[in-house]
């Protein structure tokens, strides 16, 4: 049963990779000769009289993706597809994640995000794209930041606030440089 997790965990990963690549890579021929590349490698697996019922499933299942992103590849080239936009980011959110839904809720309130024509989970699902984070129970977390006792109960934008004051302050201080660190 290990083996069989342990596959289909491999897999799993290997499919990421593949559309990662398929995202960044940015020199669509290098695209071209790695996918390829890698189909025939895998197909080289497949024909192997060795491979189990479970690991020719796999090898099948990113045949497939490979497969679905060259025809992909050949539409963008045909120009019958728009060049893919998405870059490559490599931001984290390194914050709680309830200081992230109290971000995502203050954004979302005040329209900053397609004037506001985007609905609360379609914003989480892409600040967790763009900071590689999942937000989860957005709602809930929003319920429990009402019940919060105190004076004010954004407690992260308060802090974010009062940083930059004091980071402005300070730089008024030093003739208009800041230094992060």
């Amino acid at each position: 049963m290990l083996l069989s997790e342990n596959t289909t965990k491999a897999t799993a990963c290997l499919i990421r990779e593949i559309l990662k690549l398929v995202e960044t890579e940015k020199k669509l021929e290098v695209l071209f000769r790695t996918l390829h590349y890698t189909r025939f490698q895998l197909q080289i697996i497949h024909a192997s009289p060795a491979l189990t019922v479970e690991m020719g499933k796999n090898v099948s299942e990113l045949l497939f993706v490979i497969d679905t992103e060259l025809k992909l590849l050949d539409m963008r080239l045909q120009g019958l597809l728009p060049a893919s936009q998405k870059v490559a980011c490599n931001l984290c959110w390194t914050g709680k994640a309830t200081d992230l839904v109290e971000l995502l809720y203050a954004l979302d309130t005040c329209d900053c995000i397609n004037n506001g024509e985007i609905g609360v989970e379609e914003l989480a699902d892409a600040l967790s794209e763009l900071f590689g984070v999942e937000i989860k129970n957005c709602y809930n977390v929003y319920m429990n930041m009402k019940r919060r006792k105190d004076d004010s109960r954004t407690y992260f934008l308060d802090e974010l606030r009062e940083k930059l004051n004091k980071r402005m302050v300070e730089s008024d201080l030093k003739g208009g440089k800041f230094k992060k660190r």
